[in-house]
């Protein structure tokens, strides 16, 4: 992935792909946590007091695998959302609680670690704070107030299993929470790798990324598939985009969503030309695997096919960028 399509990701990241709305809270579906990319797998309310999301980057198959989450050693995080202030003793009384679910009534071997976390805990929360406690692969957990880094609590897989087991466990706070947290990823159906056609002959052409910011679609040239066409620059393009390497432009551009399967008002590059030119988008119900697009002077409906790719290998995709 050249440098260009990295920079595009980038403010993908920064901006937000589409989000999952919990009651009135809003969750991006991809998220940065500690320089790698994590999709929301599901997110939930718990009685006014808190909304939670959980993200992961493997896949998960439903809530029979909420042990398997809490045990895995793998970075994941849960984002927690405040609906109603609380106070420092109120939360620590919540977790110590829900570590003794947790372990069966055995959080006391692990009471150095719960100390050392709730030490982290500031003493007022408040509505609309936003923590985030992230688990990374060198045994450590690190706690997140907003944009603040509270601290990090090291050497804590067995901590880390019981803390996740709250709401993931055999015998959860919450078990609709439980549910929603380990619900499947419905992602957006236009959002993906689709596989550009020329009208004319039906030869492939290219693949191309649709990602989204502020609600609005853009697409992104991932890959020429005529490998003589590889470092093929846009020198007929205007603007920031002239003599630009065509791998990694965006040629989509502001598609804004008329309903779930349909985007219009955009702006299309024909690389070929250079020329920018009013577009649409949409796919049908009966064939969620076809892209429509269409643009003025492209000579009617052209047709892109999904590029089939797993869960888990779109996991793998965005753990590819760093920052």
């Amino acid at each position: 992935m050249n440098r260009i399509l990295h920079i595009g990701l980038l403010f993908v990241t920064l901006f937000s792909f589409s989000q999952t709305k919990v009651g009135n809270l809003q969750y991006n579906d991809i998220d940065v946590f500690e320089n790698q990319e994590l999709m929301l797998n599901g997110a939930g309310e718990r009685e006014k007091l808190y909304a939670i999301g959980l993200y992961l980057d493997f896949e998960v198959d439903g809530v029979e695998d909420g042990l398997m989450v809490a045990d895995k050693d793998a970075t994941m995080a849960l984002t927690i959302k405040m609906i109603s202030d609380i106070s420092n003793e109120e939360l620590k009384e919540i977790i110590r609680n829900g570590l003794e679910r947790a372990t069966d009534g055995n959080s006391y071997l692990m009471e150095d670690h719960i100390r050392n976390f709730i030490k982290l805990l500031p003493k007022q929360i408040n509505k609309h704070e936003i923590f985030k406690v992230v688990y990374t692969t060198d045994k450590k957990l690190t706690l997140y107030r907003n944009r603040e880094r509270l601290g990090a609590v090291r050497e804590c897989f067995d901590f880390k299993q019981a803390l996740f087991k709250i709401w993931l466990g055999e015998n959860p706070v919450d078990p609709q929470l439980k549910e929603d947290l380990l619900g499947s990823f419905d992602a957006n159906p236009i959002l993906g790798e689709w596989k550009a056609y020329d009208k004319k002959s039906g030869v492939a052409i290219n693949i191309v990324q649709l990602y989204m910011i502020e609600n609005k679609i853009f697409g992104s040239i991932q890959q020429m598939l005529r490998q003589s066409e590889r470092d093929a620059v846009c020198y007929e393009c205007d603007g920031d985009d002239k003599n630009q390497p065509v791998e990694g432009l965006v040629i989509l551009k502001n598609l804004q969503p008329k309903n779930e399967l349909k985007y219009t008002n955009g702006r299309f590059t024909d690389i070929r030309t250079g020329k920018v030119s009013d577009c649409q988008i949409w796919i049908d119900e009966e064939d969620l695997d076809v892209l429509n697009v269409k643009y003025r002077g492209g000579g009617g409906v052209h047709q892109w096919k999904r590029i089939k790719t797993s869960r888990k290998d779109n996991r793998e995709d965005f753990r590819t960028v760093k920052f």
